[in-house]
């Protein structure tokens, strides 16, 4: 019966997350807002107990793990799909029928009778069993924990046979096993699996007594068992903690058997580590309820809640949602672990700011909800100010972002929760909606400090750009629509490089292959960066090509001649000009009739013929150093 229990046990421990599991399964992609597919996966099949889930009504499966595939012998898709019969699995319908009339009496399945199942190859096997109806989606599913017992019957069988099988099967057996004299308690037998378990040699054990050799972190435990095995009761999957060799600290089960060896009264034990299995468990209890980015409670964990709490007794139940503005502007510009960071931030500041009673949860991608109960509309309100305050202080991070936040209160046992949810969401977007503007704006600000910041650029250089990439595009009569794309172009060019690392922004000396490959993608990112702002992304093709060359040596893509936009092209020589009558760290300014005679030199390969003759009469005719006053207004 403690070995039935003790499958029960893991059962109801796993309940939740294979509920969750087979949501997911229904739901390609949805990991995004729980956990990473990967560890739960380790997690799941590092369960040793074979472990399946069929649909109640017709008994075909949805999911198995590794333990049932191994010991059935089937393949995964041979399973999927099909019932216990298309398998052939059952051995016994009178076992059979028992088991559907107790599961329907009851609505689970706790027994003590063993069953026999039967493999692909043919191959009966003894189970114990365990099982319970859950609800997935509304709809019945039967999740059913077995465990092999094969290998202990045919050792029990063993016992009986003679003492030369028993020691044959005692020695070779994988399960640890020992034999110590119920008189003086020395250990005078015991196998290979029993000195793994322990981590002694057999010259260590051998003759020793448990609490010589210190195996007992609970003595009175040690003197309970004693106590039973002198009444003839066995125990079965009694769960211990016990010390390996230097003094590590394990987790086991322990079952134990008075038998008689000579005419000298015994105990045989076995004791089962299940330390890894144990912190699999913990961290599939974990999983179930918690975001694994953020350490908040997760989006399933918090619709269970907000059931629980929907009552009388918790009134007023108030509701926020908000939304992270700028998380997707942050993945692009700065890559996705600095958005991961984002998150991690909003979400201590959304514990930090909340009461500790309430639930804070992640409810998707870079939104978040918190519930709060009896919390009144205007209690709720201060918090949401709080949450606001604490938002202003989010740094750490190039680009500015905030949050956009909904507030909806239920007063009344009549209201219904889900609507008061969705006028909380409904009041966030609006939200969103009217800050939208104003984050775009300061996105652009904070997006040309952190260049200036983060590359050669300065802030005179962009200002240069402007007006030289302004002048030469009203030359050519270009639409004022145009020329503010061009005068944005002029100071966003490089906003790739924010995403290079500084390290090899900042180096003086001649840079390794590896580290040019990486200044080389700069126009790439600058370009998702563009796409991710409506502000920007009318240059954003202008960005992605702003270093390509006009006979098509240039990159990302080597597009040539009028292929590159007209943008791209007069920024370009812009941008050459600039640098050489200017200078940088790393290169000496030159006079601009060497620049010119320059940009002439590079006609027809890295400029637009036509544009650079354009480019030297308009320069030719500005002071060194132009002022404002150059350029045209610009309506």
């Amino acid at each position: 019966m403690e070995a039935e229990n003790k499958t029960k046990a893991q059962l109801v421990f796993e309940l939740s997350e294979l509920n969750k599991r087979i949501k997911e399964l229904e739901t390609p992609g949805s990991m995004e807002a729980g956990l990473s597919e990967e560890k739960f996966a380790k997690a799941f099949d590092c369960n040793p107990e074979p472990i399946t889930i069929t649909r109640l009504g017709e008994g075909r499966y949805v999911e198995v793990n590794n333990a049932f595939l191994e010991l059935s012998g089937y393949k995964r898709d041979e399973v999927i799909g099909r019932t216990a019969f298309d398998l052939n699995i059952w051995v016994s319908i009178q076992e059979r029928d028992l088991f559907v009339k107790d599961l329907r009496e009851n609505g689970y399945n706790r027994r003590d009778e063993e069953i026999k199942l039967r493999s692909k190859s043919g191959e009966f096997r003894i189970f114990l069993y365990s099982t319970e109806i859950i609800f997935i989606n509304a709809e019945p599913h039967l999740l059913w924990v077995t465990r092999d017992i094969t290998d202990r019957k045919k050792m029990e069988e063993a016992l009986f046979l003679s003492e030369d099988k028993f020691s044959k099967a005692f020695g070779a057996s994988p399960i640890s096993m020992s034999i110590t004299s119920l008189v003086d308690g020395r250990i005078t037998a015991f196998n290979d699996a029993f000195c793994g378990v322990l981590g002694y040699s057999r010259e260590e054990i051998l003759g020793r007594t448990s609490l010589e050799i210190g195996f007992w972190l609970n003595i009175e435990n040690r003197n309970l068992i004693k106590q039973k095995i002198i009444k003839k009761e066995p125990i079965r999957d009694m769960e211990i903690h016990f010390f390996r060799q230097h003094g590590e600290k394990r987790l086991g089960l322990y079952s134990a058997e008075a038998i008689d060896v000579y005419g000298e009264p015994c105990v045989l034990s076995i004791v089962t580590d299940i330390t890894e299995k144990r912190q699999a468990d913990v961290e599939i209890k974990y999983l179930s309820f918690h975001d694994k980015l953020t350490g908040l409670y997760n989006r399933a964990f918090f619709e269970e809640e907000l059931k629980r709490l929907d009552t009388e007794r918790t009134l007023p139940i108030s509701l926020i949602m908000g939304d992270v503005n700028g998380l997707k502007l942050v993945n692009d510009a700065l890559g996705h672990q600095e958005g991961d960071k984002l998150l991690i931030t909003v979400a201590k500041l959304l514990r930090d700011s909340c009461r500790q009673e309430d639930i804070v949860a992640r409810w998707g991608g870079d939104e978040f909800i918190i519930l709060l109960p009896e919390c009144n509309h205007e209690t709720a309100a201060v918090i949401l100010g709080r949450i606001k305050s604490s938002c202003k202080s989010i740094n750490g991070l190039p680009i500015d972002t905030s949050i956009s936040l909904g507030l909806a209160s239920k007063l009344s046992i009549d209201q219904d929760v889900r609507e008061i949810l969705k006028e909380a969401e409904d009041k966030m977007y609006r939200h969103k909606l009217l800050e939208d503007r104003s984050t775009r704006s300061s996105f652009l600000t904070s997006l040309e400090k952190t260049l200036w910041a983060r590359s050669h650029e300065t802030e005179e250089h962009c200002q240069r750009m402007q007006e030289m990439t302004l002048v030469l595009g009203q030359a050519i009569n270009l639409p004022e629509s145009e020329l503010d794309n061009l005068r944005l172009l002029a100071t966003l060019h490089d906003i790739g490089k924010i995403a290079i690392s500084s390290s090899i922004l900042d180096n003086p000396g001649e840079l390794t292959v590896e580290e040019w490959e990486a200044i080389k993608k700069h126009p790439e990112i600058g370009y998702r960066i563009a796409l991710s702002s409506p502000e920007m992304a009318p240059i954003a093709d202008s960005i992605l090509y702003h270093h390509e060359h006009w006979d098509g040596t240039g990159y990302p893509l080597g597009i040539k001649g009028e292929e590159i936009p007209v943008l791209s092209r007069i920024l370009t020589i812009a941008d050459c000009y600039d640098v050489m009558i200017n200078g940088r760290p790393y290169q000496k300014a030159v006079s601009r009739e060497e620049a010119w005679i320059e940009l002439e030199r590079c006609s027809d390969r890295h400029f637009d013929p036509q544009l650079v003759k354009i480019a030297i009469k308009v320069f030719s005719e500005l002071p060194m150093f132009p002022p404002q006053s150059w350029v045209k207004p610009v309506s």
